[in-house]
């Protein structure tokens, strides 16, 4: 991975007190990293432990943008145009003639998220291939005459790519884009069950990967003098390219959840698989729970969020609130500098607060006990409170068995073996990279779970009574339900 190059903020002149203040407020919404550049130098750069630089984190819509810069680059080598029919390049799909919005439907449309559908089409239930379900829906209105965010619709050009490349989209970007920028190495792509990327999420990245996207569309597709994607393609993927000012009230879908409220930031148009943003020339990719790739090109800048935030307007708020009035102040004030670096060397997801001990954490531990069916999908809880030792969890679900051991007022990283295979779109709970904290409070144990490579930082309770257990198991973020009762017996 090839390292930006870093400044101090007050070098480029950003107050440096300002951004500590964001820090600190985006803190207190679940966010797990933010890197601020500003000249093409990271000036602020933080993960709030145990989030690390050197860690993927899911990238859900982000994904989008990726794949509408492969778009970009394929029209650039002549493969295609945003005017070519769908159907006339995924040719022989289908084994009859599809409805007629479909046979009018164009990359433009997919690219603009006005596709002509009313609502997702639920394809990851079904048996069929996701390219044909999507490619055999109904589209209920004309195409391009009205925005309706279809998450799903990105696979299509998930689909175009490889048949035009033969190719999957990570592949294709790798020579064109992740190597030249210097991504890092650990970059990787989910894929659906019939071997394409998904497209429409399953991008895993770290923050400085995000940020060389940012910053490459900031310098209208140049990177060190190299011309990486057409300055046209830059333009028009920026510009609004159709409004969405009826975002809050044509959205009937699921997304709300994790888009919290619809601020002006989700109505200020779209472009190219990118949203315009309030400030003036300022759009971003955006991805559910609060991943960003900011593109502020007044004030030459870029943002970039990982987050498990259930209202990411409050993000936006607060870069707008912090970031705008810090620029082109010049400060002298060493000090300043001094604060900010403080502040993000101390950024830490609070540590579950309590007892390290319990009198009867001896006599509960090794015991095994049975779970009762539940929503979480957990069969099995036991625990391990060694005399000298760190204790210990292990949880069998119906995806397989999760082991991880617990800090005491700090995080101890694990590699719990937990790492369901196959491809999952409604957020599996448990990972294989996990770090947990515990602690007693009164008579209930209770653990917190940050899956360090995604936006879920989760939170089991345990109370322990008489060979039964009681306690529940809580998302920060979640599709539908975010809390489940947890109720079980000695085994």
């Amino acid at each position: 991975m090839e390292r930006l190059e870093r400044a101090a903020a007050a070098a480029c002149n950003v107050d440096p007190l300002r951004l500590a203040e964001m820090y600190e407020e985006l803190g207190k919404y679940n966010v797990h990293s933010v890197m601020v550049t500003r000249h093409g130098k990271v000036i602020a750069e933080g993960w709030w432990a145990p989030y690390k630089a050197e860690y993927n984190h899911i990238q859900y819509s982000v994904s989008k943008s990726f794949v509408g810069t492969a778009i970009g680059l394929a029209v650039s080598e002549g493969l295609l145009t945003v005017e070519d029919r769908i159907l006339d390049i995924l040719d022989g799909i289908l084994p009859s003639r599809p409805c007629e919005n479909m046979e009018k439907l164009t990359i433009r449309h997919v690219l603009t998220m006005s596709t002509g559908h009313r609502t997702e089409r639920n394809m990851f239930q079904e048996g069929e291939s996701w390219i044909y379900s999507l490619l055999s829906s109904y589209i209920d209105g004309e195409p391009g005459k009205e925005f309706r965010y279809i998450s799903s619709s990105t696979y299509i050009l998930s689909a175009v790519i490889h048949k035009l490349t033969g190719q999957n989209v990570f592949d294709y970007l790798k020579p064109r884009l992740f190597e030249p920028l210097g991504f890092s190495e650990n970059i990787w792509w989910e894929t659906s069950p019939e071997g394409l990327n998904t497209g429409f999420n399953g991008l895993n990245a770290t923050a400085e990967d995000i940020t060389k996207l940012a910053l490459l569309y900031l310098n209208n597709g140049q990177w060190k003098g190299r011309q990486i994607l057409p300055k046209d393609w830059v333009r028009e993927a920026s510009d609004i390219q159709i409004r969405n000012i009826h975002n809050d009230k044509n959205q009937k879908l699921g997304y709300r959840q994790g888009f919290g409220r619809f601020s002006e930031d989700w109505k200020s148009g779209y472009g190219y698989l990118f949203w315009h943003c309030v400030p003036k020339g300022a759009y971003r990719g955006d991805g559910i729970y609060g991943q960003m790739c900011v593109v502020m090109p007044e004030q030459d800048m870029t943002v970039a969020v990982a987050a498990g935030c259930s209202e990411p307007d409050r993000i936006l708020d607060i870069v707008w609130k912090y970031l705008l009035p810090a620029v082109d102040v010049v400060c002298t004030n060493d000090e300043a500098q001094h604060i900010l670096e403080r502040k993000l060397r101390e950024l830490e997801i609070p540590t579950v607060k309590g007892e390290q001990y319990h009198p009867n954490q001896e006599y509960l531990s090794g015991r095994v006990f049975k779970v009762a069916r539940n929503g979480a999908g957990i069969w099995q809880i036991g625990f391990l409170f060694p005399e000298n030792g760190m204790p210990s969890v292990s949880i069998v679900t119906e995806k397989g068995i999760f082991k991880a051991w617990i800090g005491y007022e700090k995080w101890v990283e694990n590699e719990t073996g937990y790492d369901p295979d196959g491809f999952s779109c409604d957020n599996v709970i448990f990972f294989n990279d996990a770090s947990l904290s515990g602690a007693w409070q009164e008579d209930e144990y209770v653990i917190k779970l940050v899956y360090t490579r995604t936006p879920f930082v989760d939170t089991l309770r345990v109370r322990f009574l008489d060979g039964r257990i009681a306690g529940s198991y809580t998302h920060t973020v979640k599709y539908g339900q975010k809390s489940y009762e947890i109720i079980g017996i000695e085994d």
